[in-house]
């Protein structure tokens, strides 16, 4: 279970209103936090988009509310798995006491709009140490590749393909869960009309730095693409190896909505 502490510091304000005066005994985590990152003894678990939706909500009143998501076992759902209402207390020079949380502190400093909490899970037979990171949650911005796509060039080893008709009706739709659809035409015997393919749903994951990860729900494979964006474009490269020889292949989408 992820969870987070909270560190209190004095808003300055600069007004002598009452409510202004109220507000410089707030708690900075006051407020709604979504996931960003999670560390397990300093290393990246690259959580899922699934998992990103995590929030946490902390209530002046020493209350909190947090969410969990998870994707079911067949992998075809990002779901609410948990609901977690508990309290918090400040212990004083940056330590905090969850109730949920299976540790007598927490650690928490601010970096911008982010909040860092730090702290030993004694849960399991192995202590751990655990850092989660979270953004503000009106300053989350949606992942670039959400939305619907449609290819317009593909190109092999530097190689321009031709496009048919029909293979330019397909589209990929990204959601924000971490599923996307792809939606094929393929030719049919005559060539003269285009069939439309079952919609395939696969699951995509964005680890930093362009790269992306793309899942095969069918067989639980992978792929690495870099992906980068412009002006309602986004370039898909991916390097596909074949009996030991390395091909390279680069995919250009127009975004549709």
């Amino acid at each position: 279970m992820l969870l987070i502490g909270a560190i209190i510091t004095a808003i300055s304000f600069n007004s002598c209103s009452s409510d202004h005066n109220d507000n410089q005994n707030l708690d900075k985590i006051i407020g709604k936090w979504q996931l960003s990152q999670l560390f397990v003894e300093n290393v990246d678990q690259q959580v899922n988009e699934c998992e990103k939706k995590m929030t946490i909500e902390i209530f002046e009143n020493g209350n909190y509310t947090e969410k969990d998501y998870g994707y079911n076992e067949s992998q075809t759902e990002c779901m609410l798995y948990d609901l977690v209402n508990g309290t918090w207390e400040s212990l004083g020079n940056s330590s905090y006491s969850m109730s949920g949380l299976d540790t007598p502190s927490v650690k928490v400093t601010f970096d911008d709009n982010k909040i860092i909490a730090e702290y030993i899970d004694h849960s399991g037979e192995i202590n751990l140490a655990i850092k989660t990171i979270f953004i503000a949650y009106e300053d989350v911005v949606p992942d670039q590749i959400i939305g619907n796509w449609k290819l317009v060039q593909e190109f092999y080893n530097e190689e321009e393909m031709p496009l048919s008709d029909c293979d330019k009706m397909g589209t990929f739709e990204f959601l924000d869960d971490g599923f996307f659809l792809e939606k094929e035409f393929l030719d049919d015997d005559t060539s003269t009309n285009c069939i439309e393919a079952p919609v395939k749903t696969r699951i995509w994951k964005n680890i930093g730095n362009s790269t992306y990860i793309l899942y095969k729900l069918d067989d639980y494979s992978e792929e690495e693409a870099k992906i980068t964006f412009g002006n309602n474009t986004m370039t898909v490269e991916i390097s596909i190896e074949e009996e030991g020889v390395i091909y390279s292949a680069k995919l250009i989408f127009n975004k549709v909505s």
